[in-house]
């Protein structure tokens, strides 16, 4: 048992060393798996692999998603996937992402509790934050959810640097778990799978509003202009020697 965790740390102290070439994190980027990949979401050499499924995502037939199983024992024991490639690398906060979107499916036969963890560093024990849960209760077909990582809506887990400055050194990561309580970044035992589509980096919300805002106004001052512009033709038409009067 010894033996596997130490090579678990290594074969995940690994994989972030080559993450550290690979791209950080921007806003916008989506994972929709459409190109038959796993998008570099994984779960570990001990575990039944992520795989990626031809069809039956959130839009039907020919959208494809990825699917984790756990068949509640070793290191397959826990539905968990993550990702060392493009969901690390630097600063969510200073990048302007506040919220993640993801598309899930829960086929199995009990409800789960899915939660995003970040860690920083990667081997287990580290500490880090969760996410608020997505319940997926038995037969509930394919939900989305738009969850906020906002410091205020994140829960600490083992004494973590605050969240603004927690991806300074690029070397956290991103997990997807399943976690009823809030007390480890790991997940629960649990026998079943859980279906993954469309995770989303959503900009920073305030830019909406300003650019709404933008727009009303510069539509309110084409709308002035126009009528000022009506009123001075309609004036210099009553106003014109040639018009009446003759």
């Amino acid at each position: 048992m010894k033996r596997t965790a130490l090579f678990l740390s290594f074969f995940l102290l690994v994989l972030l060393c080559v993450a550290q070439r690979a791209s950080a994190v921007a806003v916008g980027q989506i994972d929709t798996f459409q190109d038959g990949t796993t998008d570099n979401w994984t779960n570990g050499p001990f575990a039944p692999p992520v795989v990626n499924i031809a069809s039956g995502g959130p839009a039907g037939a020919g959208d494809r998603y990825i699917q984790l199983t756990a068949d509640g024992g070793g290191a397959g024991s826990r539905l968990t996937t993550f990702n060392f490639q493009q969901w690390i690398g630097n600063n969510y906060v200073s990048a302007g992402i506040t919220a993640l979107e993801i598309d899930l499916l829960n086929p199995s036969a009990v409800p789960l509790s899915i939660r995003f963890a970040f860690q920083a560093v990667a081997v287990n024990g580290g500490p880090g934050y969760l996410s608020t849960a997505m319940l997926l209760p038995v037969g509930s077909g394919w939900q989305h959810f738009s969850i906020s990582i906002t410091p205020a809506n994140l829960i600490a887990v083992g004494a973590p640097t605050p969240f603004s400055t927690f991806y300074d050194d690029g070397q956290g990561w991103l997990r997807i778990i399943n976690e009823v309580g809030t007390s480890n970044l790991n997940g629960d035992v649990v026998i079943g799978q859980l279906g993954i589509d469309n995770i989303h980096a959503v900009p920073e919300p305030r830019s909406f509003p300003l650019v709404a805002g933008g727009l009303l106004v510069l539509g309110a001052e084409a709308v002035r202009v126009r009528r000022g512009r009506m009123r001075d033709r309609n004036g210099a038409s009553k106003c014109h020697p040639l018009i009446g009067g003759m």
